[in-house]
């Protein structure tokens, strides 16, 4: 199943790629970090009630501390940006690894130089399908790891199958 790039992956790929596979952080990661902005809001909350309800007339710091609570709507903003940008492409030649929502960090393993894939996944990963993927290179950077990323085994299998295509195509073989 071939994907269609947009935007800033549109840039880095060269014209004959195709996109085999895009997987980012597994959704979990964005609940745990939802919870804890979720959390800081409602503590902010209460604290502007507890002043509100506490203080004197005419002090107003209830609203200065009910405005910030704002803050913590803007934080799980930019974590989805931040999760939104952050993403692992399989094309027929390479895994590219790319993030940042401001400045574009771009890390790409070519396909043809794989060595080896370890994959990582701990029990409750197991369950809710999310686990690390470590790809070891003959290149100088060695190593690429993919961090808590949906459907590990699915990612290795069809990285393994798109590097085995791509040394065949090598060999001539169709």
């Amino acid at each position: 199943m071939a994907h269609r790039a947009t935007g800033y992956l549109k840039k880095v790929l060269s014209d004959d790629e195709v996109i085999m596979r895009i997987t980012r952080r597994h959704w979990i990661v964005r609940v745990f970090r939802t919870m804890w902005w979720a959390l800081t809001f409602w503590a902010m909350v209460a604290g502007a009630v507890w002043l509100y309800r506490t203080t004197h007339a005419g002090d107003d710091r209830w609203m200065w501390v009910a405005g910030l609570a704002v803050i913590p709507l803007f934080g799980w903003i930019w974590e989805h940006l931040v999760w939104r940008n952050q993403m692992n492409v399989m094309t027929s030649r390479r895994i590219i690894q790319m993030e940042g929502v401001l400045n574009k960090k771009v890390s790409d393993s070519l396909l043809e130089k794989l060595n080896d894939v370890k994959t990582e996944q701990t029990l409750i990963g197991r369950i809710m399908g999310f686990g690390d993927i470590l790809i070891l290179t003959a290149s100088e950077q060695g190593a690429n790891h993919l961090k808590t990323i949906a459907d590990p085994l699915g990612f290795k299998r069809a990285m393994l199958d798109a590097k085995d295509a791509l040394d065949d195509e090598h060999a001539g073989i169709d």
